[in-house]
C-alpha cells in the first residue's frame, strides 16, 4: 500500500485542477460532451461566441484561414490510477501481492480541412511506478503514437459516407468483441482501413481491414503485428416496427499465428458472425448478443458460440433510481482436447476488465451470471454493487485469463465451478472535465481451482482522470 498516498494526492490534484471548469459548460445543450473516443467531439459549434464559455474553449476550436472552415482542435488527458492486487487471478497470478501506481497522459490534435478532409494525431504515455517487475507495456510504454489517421468523406447515397486510414481505436456495439480496452494505461489501437457510411439517423455500416498495434516499452517502438490480421463488416439499425429496439448484425474474421488454446499451438483463422438487440422501454432496458465462430484451428476445424445478456429494470420514481439488473454468460468451451475440433470460443479484442475491475478470466470457456444493482446517489455519482459466481462451460477444457492464456492446471476435473466475487463501483462525474472513482472486489476460488493452486483474494483501485 506504500504508493496510495501518491496516488491519492495525485487525484486529488487532478480533481481540484477541474472543479468548477464544467458548470458553465454544462449549462448549454448544444455544447459537445467529452467522449470516450475523442476523434467523435466536433467542436465546429464555437465559431458561436455565445457558446464558449469554458476556460479550454480557445483550444477546441482555432480557426485557420478567415471564415473558419480550416480549424483544429487539441486537447488530451491525464489519469492517475493506484492498484492494489492480493492473490490475482485467484491466486494463480504472479507475483502474490501487487501495489502500485499507473500514470497517463494523452494528447491529441484533430485539424479539419473544410467538412470532407480532416487528420487525427493522439500521442500516449504510461508509467507504472512501483509495479513489482517488469511492467507489461499496457502499462508502460513510454511515449508512441496511439492513434494517427486521415479521415475522407463525403454525403453519399442520402447519407455520410468517410475513408478512414491509419492508426485508430475501434470499438463496436457493446465492445464484448472489439474494444478501447480501458482500465490499463495503453488503450487498444489498430493500424489499418475503415469504411463507413450511415443515413445520420438509424442505420450505420462499417468495413475494416486491420491488424492490432503491438506494444513496446520504449518510444516511438509501437507497430503493426505482423502476426495477427482482422477484417470485418458491423451494422447497426433501429427495428422497423418496434419502438426502442435496435439490433447490431456483424461478420468478422480473424488470422492469427501461434494461437494457443488447451487444445495447443497453432494458426488460427477464425470466422465470428453474430447478432445484437438492445434498446430501452418503460424503464426496462436490453441488450442480448449472440454469435458463433467457425474456421481452422491448425488441423481442426472451429465450432464455437456465445450467448450474452444484459438486463435490466430502472425504478426511476424511488429514491436514488435503482437499476435492478442480471448479466449472464454462456460462453462455449472445447468438449475433447484431443479430437480435430476447437470448440473454446474467441472472444477476439474484448474490454478489459471483462467482468470485473479485477479481471480474473477471459469470456472464454464460461458461465455466469451477475444479479446487480446500481444507485445513483446524486446527479453525478453512481454506486453498483454485483455478485458473480463462475463455472467452466466444458469440464475438460481450461480456465483462460485475460489474454486468452490457458491457465496452468486448469483443464480437465470433474468440476465446473471457478469460483465467485463480490464487487462494488462508485463514479464521480466531479465537472465535464473531471472523473473520480474506485472498486474492491472480493474472489474466493471454487474447488478446481484451489487443486490447482488457487487461493482468495482483493483488488481494489481509484482513480482520477482529467479532460481537456
Amino acid at each position: 500500500m506504500r504508493w496510495a498516498g501518491a496516488a491519492i494526492g495525485a487525484g486529488l490534484a487532478v480533481a481540484l485542477l477541474g472543479i468548477g471548469l464544467g458548470d458553465a459548460a454544462r449549462a448549454d445543450g448544444s455544447r459537445p460532451a467529452y467522449s470516450s473516443s475523442r476523434f467523435n467531439e466536433d467542436w465546429s459549434v464555437l465559431r458561436d461566441p455565445a457558446l464558449r464559455s469554458d476556460p479550454f474553449d480557445p483550444i477546441k476550436w482555432i480557426p485557420l484561414n478567415e471564415d473558419g472552415s480550416w480549424y483544429a482542435t487539441l486537447g488530451g488527458e491525464l489519469r492517475a490510477r493506484y492498484e492494489a492486487s492480493n492473490k490475482p487471478v485467484f491466486g494463480l497470478g504472479a507475483p502474490d501481492q501487487n501495489d502500485y501506481l499507473l500514470n497517463r497522459l494523452f494528447l491529441f490534435g484533430d485539424i479539419h480541412y473544410g467538412p470532407h478532409l480532416r487528420t487525427f494525431a493522439e500521442l500516449a504515455s504510461g508509467y507504472a511506478p512501483g509495479f513489482d517487475g517488469t511492467p507489461p507495456p499496457t502499462q508502460e510504454d513510454k511515449l508512441d503514437l496511439l492513434q494517427g489517421f486521415g479521415e475522407l468523406s463525403a454525403p453519399i447515397f442520402d447519407g455520410e459516407g468517410s475513408l478512414r486510414a491509419g492508426r485508430q481505436e475501434m470499438s463496436f456495439g457493446s465492445s464484448r468483441l472489439v474494444s478501447v480496452r480501458e482500465s490499463p494505461n495503453i488503450r487498444r489501437s489498430f493500424d489499418g482501413v475503415r469504411v463507413s457510411w450511415s443515413d445520420r439517423q438509424d442505420i450505420r455500416i462499417d468495413g475494416f481491414l486491420a491488424r492490432p498495434v503491438l506494444l513496446f516499452p520504449g518510444t516511438f517502438d509501437d507497430e503493426s503485428d505482423p502476426g495477427q490480421l482482422f477484417w470485418g463488416v458491423y451494422i447497426t439499425a433501429a427495428v422497423p416496427g418496434v419502438s426502442g429496439l435496435k439490433a447490431d448484425l456483424y461478420y468478422l474474421g480473424l488470422e492469427r499465428e501461434d494461437a494457443r488454446f488447451a487444445q495447443g499451438l497453432a494458426t488460427e483463422r477464425r470466422h465470428t458472425i453474430g447478432t445484437r438487440l438492445f434498446g430501452q422501454r418503460s424503464g426496462f432496458d436490453w441488450n442480448v448478443e449472440a454469435a458463433v465462430q467457425f474456421g481452422s484451428f491448425g488441423a481442426s476445424d472451429i465450432d464455437a458460440w456465445t450467448v450474452s445478456s444484459d438486463i435490466g429494470y430502472t425504478f426511476s420514481d424511488w429514491t436514488f433510481s435503482p437499476r435492478l439488473g442480471l448479466n449472464a454468460d454462456a460462453i462455449s468451451g472445447d468438449d475433447d482436447l484431443n479430437d480435430r475440433t476447437l470448440g473454446t470460443f474467441n472472444p477476439l479484442f474484448p474490454k478489459l476488465p471483462y467482468f470485473s475491475e479485477a479481471n480474473l478470466v477471459a469470456p472464454a470457456n464460461l458461465l455466469d451470471i451477475q444479479p446487480n444493482l446500481t444507485l445513483s446517489l446524486t446527479s453525478t455519482v453512481d454506486l453498483n454493487i454485483g455478485w458473480n459466481p463462475l463455472w467452466k462451460e466444458s469440464t475438460e477444457d481450461a480456465i483462460y485469463g485475460a489474454s486468452l492464456s490457458p491457465l496452468k492446471g486448469t483443464a480437465g476435473g470433474s468440476s465446473r465451478f471457478i469460483g465467485q466475487q463480490v464487487s462494488t463501483t462508485v463514479n464521480w462525474a466531479a465537472t465535464d472535465h473531471v472523473n473520480i472513482g474506485g472498486t474492491y472486489v472480493h474472489y474466493e476460488p471454487g474447488d478446481r481451482v484451489r487443486d490447482a493452486g488457487g487461493r482468495a483474494g482483493d483488488f481494489a483501485a481509484i482513480w482520477a482522470q482529467f479532460l481537456f
